[in-house]
C-alpha cells in the first residue's frame, strides 16, 4: 500500500530549500487575496493538512488571533515547525500531527474563523468524508477556503493521471526522475505551441503562491491518494450549510478555488 502513497512531506522537506522572505510574502498575499480581506487580526485561523506550513506561517503574519495547523505526514509537521520556530514560536500557533479523518482528533479542535484546506482533501483517501469533517469545524458566518481537483474526461482527462500517479508510485527512482524530465519536456512544448515563453513562466512561477515549479512536478505526478469532483459536486455537497462566495475554475484537472461562507443557524 505504500507505494500508493506519494511522500508528500519529504517534498514539501526539498521545497524548504528555496524558501525566501519573497515566497512567504507572495503566499500571504495570495491568501489575503483569495479571502478579500486586509489581514487577519482577530480571526482563528485552521490550516487542515498543512504541508510546508508556508499558509500557516503567513497567516501568522497576517495577525491572526490564532493559528492551528496539523497534518497526518510527520515530515510535513516538520516542515511547519520550521516555519513556527522562524516566526519565534509564538504561543498563539500551535501544530499537531493528525487526520481530517480522525472524528476523535477533530472533535477536540474548537471552531474557526477561516478554516483553509487548499490541495488536500482530494489526497485523503476519503475526499467526501474529510469534506464533511472539515465542514465541521467553520465557526457560524466563518470562511472555508478549499482547492479540489477538477474532474475531467477524456484522454488526458482524470482518470489518466490516476493511472500515470499510480504508475510514478510504483516506479523506482531512476523511473520517477524521467518521469519528471518527460513531464518537463512536455509542458515546454505546451507553453510554446501556445505562444507562451516557458523560461518566463517557470522563472515566474513562484508569484502566485510562493510555490516552486519542481516541487509542483512531482506533486502532480505522484500525489496518492489522487480523488476529483467537478464544481456543482461541491457545491451541492455544502449547499445545506454553506454559501458559495467566491469560485475560480480551471479548464483542466488543476485545482478549482472555492470560497464558501457557512450560514448562521435560524432562530426557531
Amino acid at each position: 500500500m505504500q507505494r500508493d502513497h506519494f511522500e508528500f512531506g519529504k517534498n514539501w522537506q526539498r521545497f524548504l530549500k528555496f524558501v525566501n522572505e519573497k515566497r512567504i510574502e507572495t503566499a500571504k498575499d495570495s491568501l489575503l487575496k483569495f479571502l478579500a480581506l486586509d489581514n487577519l487580526k482577530r480571526k482563528s485561523f485552521l490550516d487542515v493538512g498543512c504541508g510546508s506550513g508556508i499558509f500557516s506561517y503567513g497567516a501568522f503574519l497576517a495577525g491572526v488571533k490564532e493559528v492551528i495547523s496539523f497534518d497526518i505526514d510527520k515530515f510535513s509537521v516538520r516542515c511547519c515547525r520550521y516555519f513556527y520556530e522562524r516566526a519565534g514560536r509564538p504561543s498563539n500557533w500551535h501544530i499537531y500531527e493528525g487526520s481530517i479523518l480522525d472524528e476523535g482528533f477533530i472533535s477536540k479542535l474548537p471552531r474557526f474563523d477561516i478554516v483553509y484546506a487548499w490541495g488536500v482533501l482530494h489526497h485523503t483517501g476519503n475526499m467526501w468524508q474529510a469534506l464533511k469533517n472539515t465542514a465541521t469545524l467553520v465557526k457560524e458566518d466563518g470562511l472555508l477556503y478549499l482547492a479540489i481537483y477538477n474532474k475531467k474526461d477524456g484522454p488526458f482527462g482524470s482518470f489518466f493521471w490516476l493511472k500515470i500517479k499510480r504508475f510514478y508510485n510504483r516506479s523506482p527512482e531512476a523511473i520517477k526522475y524521467i518521469m519528471q524530465i518527460v513531464f518537463i519536456i512536455s509542458y515546454i512544448i505546451f507553453l510554446l505551441l501556445k505562444l507562451n515563453n516557458p523560461i518566463k513562466r517557470v522563472a515566474n512561477y513562484g508569484q502566485k503562491r510562493g510555490m516552486v515549479f519542481l516541487t509542483d512536478v512531482r506533486d502532480w505526478l505522484g500525489g496518492l491518494p489522487y480523488e476529483f469532483a467537478n464544481p456543482s459536486e461541491v457545491i451541492n455537497f455544502l449547499a445545506s450549510d454553506f454559501e458559495l462566495v467566491k469560485i475560480k475554475l480551471t479548464k483542466r484537472t488543476g485545482n478549482n478555488e472555492y470560497l464558501f461562507r457557512k450560514k448562521r443557524k435560524k432562530n426557531l
